[in-house]
């Protein structure tokens, strides 16, 4: 059996390697295990030894890159950060990762075949998105407690975030619509969601209330 450090290195690779859709063909499991090995190196009794089939090793990629992204919200490097920062970081390290070929792939992969295979739909979204919104919520939480942020709900919060992260960027870029986003495109977009987010959930300041509308003269 592989070691757990070998066990990692692979997960690594296979999250980090340019896979095609075809590659991640949910119809055909012992070609795309096949595929995958192929590309990472291996055996096939090895990573189904390992990771039970392709479905666990899919879950495993998704678990990897959403690690990857959640490190930027572990209590560690949030220590001493204020929530611009704090999201910042998690914001880049993101779309980062849901920019490259791999996580494209995947999702591309998830889109065309989820209807057919559910199961393989909610390991996506339970083990990358779903994940990342939960750890997220959990830290606007902490701001919130602090005074640093007025949210009721946070859970919503950071999907509403985390969606901004995407936009049309990620739409476009799915559909083959515009090239692979570069750093400073990335940059640009993660801050101007950061302000967006924050400056719809700052702390009103104390004793001032907000103000109704008037209504027309004649009108109770």
């Amino acid at each position: 059996r592989m070691g757990c450090r070998r066990v990692t290195r692979h997960i690594n690779r296979c999250s980090q390697v340019k896979l095609s859709p075809n590659d991640l063909s949910w119809h055909n499991e012992g070609a795309s295990i096949e595929a995958v090995i192929e590309r990472v190196g291996g055996s096939k009794r090895a990573i189904y030894s390992h990771f039970g089939g392709k479905k666990e090793l899919f879950a495993a990629i998704v678990t990897e890159n959403a690690s990857r992204a959640l490190a930027a919200l572990s209590p560690t490097e949030m220590s001493g950060r204020n929530p611009e920062d704090t999201l910042l970081t998690f914001g880049r390290r993101y779309v980062e990762i849901l920019m490259t070929p791999a996580t494209l792939a995947l999702y591309r992969s998830i889109v065309a075949e989820g209807v057919r295979f559910p199961e393989l739909s909610q390991v996506f979204f339970e083990s990358g998105p779903g994940r990342a919104a939960a750890r997220l919520a959990t830290v606007l939480e902490e701001f919130r407690k602090r005074g640093e942020i007025d949210i009721k709900d946070t859970t919503r919060a950071a999907e509403h975030f985390i969606g901004m992260l995407r936009d049309d960027l990620h739409l476009k870029t799915v559909l083959g619509l515009r090239p692979l986003p570069g750093p400073a495109e990335i940059e640009a977009s993660v801050q101007q969601a950061t302000s967006i987010f924050l400056n719809g959930c700052r702390p009103r300041e104390a004793g001032k209330t907000q103000s109704r509308p008037r209504r027309p003269a004649g009108r109770r």
